[in-house]
């Protein structure tokens, strides 16, 4: 009897084991929800835009138009369907210079639409010019930005992404983040002629 015992109990274990294995499976298994593809991002690899006034440096991979002798730049990102607008602007005196920024920020807040918005202060690797990136997630421009030198350059913009007005934040937080990337690159390098 003593020689059995160990393998009844093996035996019993075995049994009880087996016997717990599917109790708590669902017997109406159904497939996961799909699952929607990542993005392809943007690298992190900046060139000088050639005819700019200024020496800008934006994303190597986005397609870069300008008008009005490089005055107007338009930045886009066909993967995403997402767009940096640049405008450089000149003044030839400092009431022009405070009127071109004045209307600038009147600009931005038309823009948000009544949204808040938060604002990022950047300053330039020389030290040259002094940006203001301002943030607001749910608005049609999520990105708007204005720097100045003080002497006479303005350089003002927003990004903008061709989505649906109700497409919800999380799907396009992705792109604001590689927009936002990029602006502050370039707001970081900005340089005078």
């Amino acid at each position: 009897m003593t020689r059995l015992l160990p393998l009844l109990t093996v035996l019993l274990l075995t049994i009880v084991a087996s016997s717990c294995g599917d109790a708590a499976a669902p017997s109406d298994a159904t497939p996961r929800r799909r699952g929607y593809p990542r993005l392809p991002e943007y690298d992190s690899i900046y060139a000088a835009a050639p005819r700019a006034p200024l020496h800008l440096e934006l994303n190597a991979a986005a397609c870069v138009a300008d008008s009005n002798a490089g005055r107007w730049l338009t930045v886009s990102y066909p993967r995403h369907s997402s767009y940096i607008y640049i405008t450089v602007s000149t003044a030839a005196s400092a009431d022009e210079l405070k009127d071109i920024l004045a209307n600038r920020r009147e600009r931005i807040g038309l823009n948000l639409g009544g949204m808040a918005g938060e604002t990022t202060h950047i300053a330039s690797a020389g030290g040259g010019f002094e940006a203001a990136l301002v943030e607001a997630p749910g608005a049609g421009t999520p990105l708007q930005f204005v720097a100045t030198d003080g002497a006479g350059y303005v350089v003002s913009g927003a990004a903008r992404i061709d989505v649906a007005a109700d497409a919800p934040f999380d799907s396009i937080s992705p792109i604001v983040a590689t927009l936002r990337r990029d602006i502050v690159h370039m707001l970081s390098h900005l340089q005078a002629p």
